[in-house]
């Protein structure tokens, strides 16, 4: 993991929707004229099934009540036919779509969300807020494949004094400006955790050195030196005036310049102004209880220690497994629609440029100290 991972040979696995997700694409921007399904995949029932002369109601199970509740009633279905008119209003088109009296609600809100995917150029899902439903617009950002953006502490022990604290400060803010965890906070690190303990009962063929160098490496992690480095991070700031640190610091090493350089420029990704990485959180796929849990960007993205030591080679492992059985979630833009909605979806470039800059950032750091 010396730079952004990727990690090859990886798939995107079966799965069935929940109750509550009405209805969802696969990733990336839908095609004008033609909609696939992604293998292994498919849309619910609810959408596609055989429509029955008296349809039965929709229903999910909420934490509110005991009984499952029915969301598609009138209520909703005129709630939705608003919004749709009102966004098809701001684009200046006319919603296709004819109101009957007298129609199955269902028929009704499935015919409407119909007409409404065939017209929109995003993503479009039925989803279900505090009981009532609402159209969903949304869009994938380009973001890398199976890519790992674990960006470590270790090098900072090659660093000068000064520069390493100016250094630990930048990613203390970075981290926190986009609530990351680290990796001890994930399912990973406790089953690396357990492997490192009992590493000879792993791999039979370790030696005595191996096997203590695995233990030792455990116990750094739980109580020792990584343990301290990394609850650091939670801890007062590194720099009372960082920014004068940062301009007034000069260094006639390359290496060093191009890490000050790179520290400047991912500045000016975490500003006050700066939206930060999970504001683009949306699991356009959501289940409830998921045979595999797909895999969120706060596992991909988070602080680590080491690029390549052994417990992070053994937690990239169990990432690669999960990514054969499972999907990754990237960064999405959405708008929920309502009767009120005054503007058309827009999404900006801010997970673009951000996995651009850490894909450069980690690539120096690994590969320079």
């Amino acid at each position: 993991m010396q730079t952004a991972l990727r990690i090859s040979n990886s798939g995107i696995g079966p799965f069935d929707y929940q109750r509550n997700r009405i209805h969802r694409h696969q990733s990336g921007d839908k095609p004008q004229q033609e909609k696939k399904i992604a293998p292994g995949r498919k849309r619910n029932g609810f959408l596609t099934g055989k429509i029955q002369p008296f349809a039965p109601g929709y229903c999910i199970d909420t934490c509110r009540t005991e009984e499952p509740v029915n969301v598609t009633t009138k209520e909703n279905f005129d709630y939705l036919y608003h919004s749709a008119l009102r966004y098809t209003g701001l684009m200046n088109v006319e919603l296709p779509f004819r109101k009957k009296k007298g129609g199955n609600t269902r028929m009704n809100i499935i015919n409407l969300y119909k007409e409404m995917d065939n017209l929109l150029p995003e993503h479009i899902n039925l989803e279900v807020v505090n009981g009532k439903l609402h159209f969903c617009l949304y869009r994938f950002h380009d973001w890398p494949d199976f890519t790992l953006f674990w960006i470590p502490l270790d090098f900072t022990r090659k660093l000068s004094r000064q520069l390493r604290r100016i250094t630990q400060e930048f990613i203390l803010r970075f981290v926190r400006h986009h609530g990351l965890q680290d990796i001890t906070e994930t399912g990973y690190y406790e089953m690396a955790i357990d492997y490192l303990e009992d590493y000879k009962n792993y791999n039979e063929e370790a030696d005595a050195m191996e096997i203590r160098q695995s233990a030792r490496l455990a116990q750094s992690y739980q109580k020792g030196t990584i343990h301290r480095t990394l609850n650091r991070m939670k801890g007062r700031h590194f720099c009372k005036d960082f920014t004068g640190n940062l301009q007034k610091y000069q260094t006639e090493k390359p290496n060093e310049q191009k890490l000050l350089e790179l520290i400047k420029e991912g500045m000016a990704l975490i500003t006050p102004e700066s939206p930060h990485l999970m504001q683009y959180y949306y699991d356009w796929a959501y289940e409830e209880s998921p045979d595999f849990t797909p895999i969120g960007l706060e596992t991909q993205v988070m602080l680590g220690y080491s690029a390549n030591d052994a417990l992070c080679e053994q937690m990239e492992s169990y990432f690669n497994s999960d990514c054969q059985e499972s999907y990754a979630i990237t960064p999405v833009t959405c708008l929920y629609l309502t009767p009120e909605t005054d503007k058309l979806f827009s999404m900006d470039n801010y997970p673009e440029r951000l996995s651009d800059w850490m894909g450069r950032f980690l690539k120096h750091v690994s590969n320079n100290f």
